[in-house]
C-alpha cells in the first residue's frame, strides 16, 4: 500500500519537479524521470538509429541528461531538450558506425538547393503514415529515407512534436523543417507506391 501511494505521488509530479529533486541528489526522482521517458527515447533511437544501437543510444542519452541536468533551464520544454540530446547521441553513434552525409544538398542555413524547383504535392502525411504502419512497412521505409528526412517524420508523427519544436531540436528554421517534412513525405510516398 505504501509503495503504491509513493508511486502515485511520483506520477503526479511533473518533469520540472522531478528535475529539481534530482539536481539536489534525489536519485529516485531521476529514476522516475528515466522510467517516464525511456519508451519515447528508445523508440526514437530504434527508428532513427537502428535496433542494434537503440539500447546504447538510450542509455547514453540518459547518462548525458543526468550529467547535464543542472544546465536545463526551467523555462525550456524538457521533452524538446531531451530529444535534442537523444538526436545528437544518435547521430554520434551513426557517424561512428558508418560514413553518413547529413547535408543532402543543403547549404549552411539548412536550405535545400533544389527546393525551388520542386512542385508542391497534396499533403498525404497522416494517410501515408497510417497506411504504411498498417501494412507493417514503416520501419523498412523509414530506414530507406535519408537521416534528415527520417528524423523529421519520427519526431512529428511518433513523438507528436510541432514543426516549431522540431526546429528547436534540430536547430533549424521552421521553413527548413517544413521543407524536409514535405520532401520526406514525397520520398515515403514513392517507396510506398513502388512495386514490392
Amino acid at each position: 500500500m505504501c509503495d503504491t501511494l509513493y508511486t502515485i505521488t511520483r506520477m503526479e509530479r511533473d518533469d520540472r519537479q522531478l528535475i529539481a529533486s534530482a539536481i539536489v541528489g534525489d536519485d529516485d526522482a531521476f529514476a522516475f524521470l528515466v522510467h517516464r521517458h525511456l519508451p519515447a527515447v528508445y523508440n526514437f533511437a530504434y527508428r532513427f538509429g537502428g535496433k542494434e544501437e537503440a539500447d546504447d543510444i538510450a542509455q547514453e542519452t540518459f547518462f548525458k541528461i543526468w550529467k547535464n541536468l543542472k544546465k536545463f533551464r526551467p523555462e525550456e520544454n524538457f521533452k524538446t531538450w531531451m530529444f535534442s540530446i537523444a538526436r545528437n547521441t544518435t547521430i554520434d553513434h551513426m557517424r561512428k558506425k558508418r560514413d553518413i552525409t547529413f547535408s543532402n544538398f543543403e547549404n549552411a542555413d539548412g536550405e535545400n538547393f533544389f527546393e525551388e524547383t520542386l512542385t508542391d504535392t497534396e499533403p498525404l502525411a497522416d494517410e501515408i503514415f497510417a497506411r504504411a504502419e498498417k501494412e507493417k512497412h514503416l520501419e523498412k521505409f523509414l530506414a530507406e529515407l535519408p537521416p534528415l528526412y527520417r528524423e523529421v517524420l519520427i519526431l512529428h508523427y511518433q513523438n507528436n512534436f510541432t514543426f516549431e519544436e522540431i526546429g528547436q531540436i534540430l536547430k533549424k528554421p521552421i521553413h527548413t523543417v517544413k521543407s524536409q517534412h514535405r520532401r520526406a513525405l514525397e520520398q515515403l510516398r514513392g517507396l510506398f507506391s513502388a512495386p514490392k
